[in-house]
């Protein structure tokens, strides 16, 4: 008897051992939020699927951030850098669902610069560099946000690395006493820019042409970057040269080639479903292809905010903590939303009632008192006959 027990033991600790090694395998890890996982390097915010740490704090190498200590002098700093890149990161954003379908980096990319060396025995000396995100699996593209600019005098920039397209600007330095020009978008004068493709260009290179005319000389330099630029604010080319960098836009998408996140829990599957979601729904994700990757795009829907990419990540906005939120009237919060409830008051007492009561009140108390008083002189007549 006790042998057939121990081997029906046996069997109930197997079964439920498989199941619960099935579970961990289909489930997807959230060691991503560990605290052995470094969020922040030097002073930005570093949201999965980036990671700083070990393998399960990012999805990929990719998305795989080092944090770099430089030391000058006696004092030292941290910069976060992309490694499969090797660009220092300005700041990551997840996406919002809008108005792009994709998150963010802002990265340092490089500047082109023409006769800027600070040798001047050396002559002018022309810098060439590009920025290239290429790669097998590759989530990055250069957004249409970008611009190349060029500032100096007589520069003309084209992009490079582009199929069939000759993109580029010209800029000069005469005189214009022209305040719309002086502070339009940079046209022309003292800078110039032009549109990047909006195919989602994963390469693109930048050079400047040397002009044997009349163009002027000095230092010249051109760049890719998603900040904008006026003839008013626009530095020096020496500046620019000097920095070394500007900041560049490149768009991401979340990798769902691991199976441990390609189906995400508690998301609404927007590609498939073509009726409208609730408010109640947290999550929202849309799927789709992009240079041999399958990937998907998730955000949290309104009334909610925080990383879709981690389980419970997107968490409902208390909208009744922002001040005067219904005006006079009372703020509730609801999953998702809030509703603004009217105050209900008591219709204050008109004061002609108040003074009838106050007259009846006192028209009592008379009587009452007349009463006593009668009753006590009654009292005391009855006991001078006796």
């Amino acid at each position: 008897m006790k042998t057939k027990f121990y081997r029906f033991l046996c069997i109930v600790v197997s079964v439920l051992t498989f199941l619960m090694n099935g579970s961990s395998a289909a489930t997807p890890p959230t060691s991503n939020t560990s605290t052995s996982c470094n969020r922040t390097c030097g002073g930005i915010s570093i949201p999965f699927p980036f990671g700083i740490g070990g393998k399960d704090c990012y999805l990929n190498n990719w998305y795989e951030v080092v944090c770099n200590t430089t030391t000058s002098g006696s004092s030292s700093t941290t910069v976060p850098l992309l490694s499969r890149i090797n660009k220092e990161v300005v700041n990551i954003y997840l996406p919002d669902g809008y108005p792009e379908p994709y998150g963010v980096v802002h990265i340092k990319g490089p500047v082109t610069s023409l006769g800027c060396s600070s040798n001047a025995s050396q002559g002018p000396q022309k810098s060439l560099s590009g920025l290239n995100v290429t790669g097998k699996g590759s989530p990055y593209f250069l957004t249409d946000e970008n611009r190349l600019v060029a500032v100096g005098c007589g520069t003309k920039a084209l992009m490079t690395d582009i199929e069939s397209e000759i993109l580029g600007c010209e800029s000069s330095c005469e005189d214009s006493t022209s305040k719309e020009v002086t502070n339009s978008i940079c046209n022309g004068y003292k800078c110039c820019q032009a549109r990047i493709p909006t195919e989602r260009p994963q390469a693109m290179g930048v050079n400047i042409e040397i002009n044997n005319g009349t163009g002027g000389g000095g230092c010249k330099v051109a760049f890719l970057t998603n900040t904008r630029y006026l003839p008013s604010n626009v530095t020096e080319p020496e500046k620019f040269h000097a920095d070394g960098y500007a900041v560049v836009e490149l768009g991401w998408y979340f990798d769902t080639s691991d199976s441990r996140f390609r189906n995400p829990l508690g998301c609404i599957n927007l590609t498939r479903s073509n009726g409208p979601y609730f408010a109640d729904d947290n999550c929202l994700c849309q799927y789709g292809y992009f240079s041999g990757i399958n990937y998907r795009n998730c955000y949290c829907g309104n009334g909610f905010t925080g990383n879709p990419y981690i389980r419970g990540g997107c968490i409902d906005i208390d909208e009744c903590k922002v001040p005067n939120k219904c005006g006079g009237d009372t703020c509730e919060n609801i999953v998702g939303m809030y509703k603004c409830v009217p105050k209900i008051t008591k219709p204050a007492k008109p004061a002609v009632l108040r003074g009838v009561l106050i007259g009846l009140l006192g028209l009592l108390f008379l009587v009452i008192g007349i009463s006593g008083c009668s009753k006590l002189l009654e009292s005391d007549g009855g006991s001078s006959v006796v």
